[in-house]
């Protein structure tokens, strides 16, 4: 985990990540001199601010000053450790008890060190999952322990190589499409060079984070739309088992209306009228009355041809047939 993803410690204005271990020694050290540095404090980390000559006449107000001095430079270090840490060094005396103790115990040193750390560099691969700055610092914490360890051992050219090769097998065709060639001769233009390549993978990282992040905008809408579209075809069904569950007003069966009935009286119902005749045709007799109107007024539509009649109960009805 990159120290950027840690718990932050405050002390003054000064805001690091805590020391850990090994894995964040480097660059905790680093920061910690700087921030020493601020503080007029790192002269009693490295005793080059010693102890007051006791043969002093000023001697007692000197020591006095130089160990409340010293005093805040061992508070400002363990406040910037983790808890695990803090047990190493929380009986010392001095800041620089304390600085020489966590560099013995977790500055990676030697032989077996220096190839572990190697190890770790040249096989370490990105995970399509991680982010790519993180990646890239820990790949530049690598570098630098090896190189405090074996200074020049490695160059900015076998850093920034190695990075482009440590990243993943979705990344080929930009890796495919950069050039490894850098200028040797010019330090300026070689910095340049890397600098370069550098802001190009974090912008091609950019690129595809915003491309996922649509990616997933789109699926979302696609799963909201299909979710209304399931809550239609529910209210569909509803309404399909409420008519397989409702009764016919004409013929009294259950599952469908009135409207849908085939039974006589019913919306859907088809039958010969043998009661009407074209007034052409063949055998038609104006002087019979339609007896399928009983009642003064009635009308009724037969497939499409409506039949009117107005009959006072005797022997002669006004019938009037329209088909359309």
């Amino acid at each position: 985990m990159s120290g950027s993803t840690q718990p932050i410690v405050t002390g003054s204005l000064h805001r690091i990540a805590p020391l850990r271990g090994s894995e964040n020694y480097n660059m905790w050290r680093v920061q910690m001199e700087d921030i020493l540095t601020d503080l007029d404090l790192y002269g009693y980390v490295d005793l080059s601010n010693p102890l007051p000559d006791d043969k002093s006449s000023d001697y007692e107000s000197a020591l006095k000053s130089w160990a409340a001095s010293d005093r805040k430079a061992l508070s400002n270090i363990r406040l910037r450790v983790d808890g695990s840490v803090l047990t190493h060094i929380q009986g010392c005396k001095t800041s620089a008890d304390a600085w020489d103790i966590l560099a013995a115990t977790f500055q990676v040193k030697g032989t077996v060190g220096l190839i572990d750390l190697r190890r770790k560099l040249f096989s370490r691969r990105m995970a399509e999952s991680e982010e790519v700055e993180e990646h890239i610092q820990r790949m530049r914490e690598w570098f630098e322990q090896i190189n405090q360890i074996a200074p020049g051992s490695l160059t900015e050219v076998d850093w920034i190589t190695t990075l482009v090769a440590s990243l993943p097998d979705s990344w080929d065709a930009f890796t495919q499409s950069i050039s490894l060639e850098f200028t040797a001769g010019d330090a300026n233009k070689l910095a340049n060079e890397i600098s370069d390549l550098r802001s190009r993978i974090l912008a091609e990282a950019h690129r595809r984070n915003t491309r996922s992040i649509d990616a997933m905008a789109f699926i979302s809408t696609s799963k909201t739309n299909q979710k209304q579209t399931g809550q239609t075809n529910d209210q569909t069904r509803v309404k399909n088992k409420d008519k397989t569950s409702s009764k016919c007003n004409n013929c009294g069966k259950i599952g469908h209306r009135a409207a849908e009935c085939w039974s006589p009286g019913g919306g859907a119902y088809k039958h010969e009228d043998k009661d009407y005749q074209s007034d052409q045709g063949e055998g038609y007799d104006q002087d019979t009355p339609n007896r399928k109107f009983s009642i003064k007024g009635e009308f009724r539509i037969d497939n499409g041809r409506l039949n009117i009649t107005d009959w006072d109960g005797s022997d002669e009805a006004d019938i009037a047939n329209l088909t359309f």
